[in-house]
């Protein structure tokens, strides 16, 4: 699957407007995420737009974007979980391997994490509200010390041409009078606390 997304900061003005919006969409819920990213010591991951994080205790998401213009918004996604059967792990540790290339397969994620030296590389705390409309899932994000956050996303096959999700996406908030961010939450939390490994990163603002 590929995940093409337009991520938007909100003021408090703008929040309000967005919410007026969103009264004649369908609200599907909320939820609390806590995802905890890992990395080498050595930040190989986020040199290579490539992003692991373990969502809510409960799964590994693996998400990376191997295209040439490297645009931040567009990522490939993979979801194991945190005890794989045999086939998931294989697929997991080749996954892993590929932009590791000394990585030692195991058969859980806590035990490649710990095998393999990976390092916490940042914590998000976001509690989100969700909606959608169509083919459109449209978040508000509520993320701790960072802020508030609209995110609208369309979800694609990955032989599909990402261009008409882009056009649907820049439809949605054409009113709202809003500015894309071209990065994501682990690159604002470590422009704030991680400067070192922001700077490395492949995404800025």
């Amino acid at each position: 699957m590929i995940e093409v997304e337009l991520k938007c900061q909100l003021s408090p003005a703008l929040l309000q407007k967005l919410h007026s919006k969103l009264e004649h969409m369908r609200f599907d819920g909320e939820v609390h995420n806590i995802d905890i990213y890992y990395d080498t010591q050595d930040y190989a991951l986020l040199q290579q737009a490539a992003f692991v994080r373990v969502r809510n205790s409960t799964k590994v998401e693996f998400k990376f974007n191997e295209s040439i213009e490297k645009i931040h918004g567009q990522s490939t996604e993979r979801t194991f979980p945190l005890h794989p059967d045999t086939d998931q792990a294989k697929k997991m540790n080749a996954l892993f391997a590929h932009f590791l290339p000394t990585w030692q397969a195991q058969a859980t994620v806590e035990a490649a994490i710990s095998k393999n030296g990976l390092v916490e590389l940042a914590r998000i705390d976001n509690k989100r509200e969700e909606y959608s409309q169509d083919d459109i899932y449209i978040s508000v994000d509520h993320v701790t010390q960072l802020g508030d956050f609209l995110e609208v996303e369309v979800r694609c096959d990955e032989k599909d041409d990402p261009e008409k999700a882009h056009t649907m996406l820049q439809a949605f908030v054409s009113d709202l009078d809003v500015q894309h961010i071209g990065v994501g939450y682990v690159e604002l939390w470590l422009r704030e606390h991680n400067v070192e490994a922001y700077q490395l990163g492949r995404y800025h603002l």
